[in-house]
């Protein structure tokens, strides 16, 4: 189970080493990402992989991000 306060802020880097952005929120589920300004991201929770020092390793590449949050809300209610 990953801790609230571990996550909020954290650096989100992708499989390939691409940076993503940083963790802005959560819920029960999954992390909100902030890229930039404008963009926003959600991903699920289950894909963290790893913490490299301070930052967060997911389980896809960088370019695999909008597939991987389309199918996280199909499953949304």
């Amino acid at each position: 189970m990953l801790e609230s306060e571990m996550l909020t802020n954290k650096k989100v880097i992708s499989s390939d080493l691409q940076e993503i952005g940083n963790v802005v929120s959560e819920d029960k589920d999954s992390l909100i990402i902030l890229r930039g300004v404008d963009n926003h991201y959600i991903i699920p929770k289950s894909r963290v992989e790893a913490f490299i020092g301070d930052d967060m390793l997911v389980d896809f590449r960088f370019n695999d991000l909008l597939l991987v949050e389309l199918a996280s809300l199909s499953y949304i209610e």
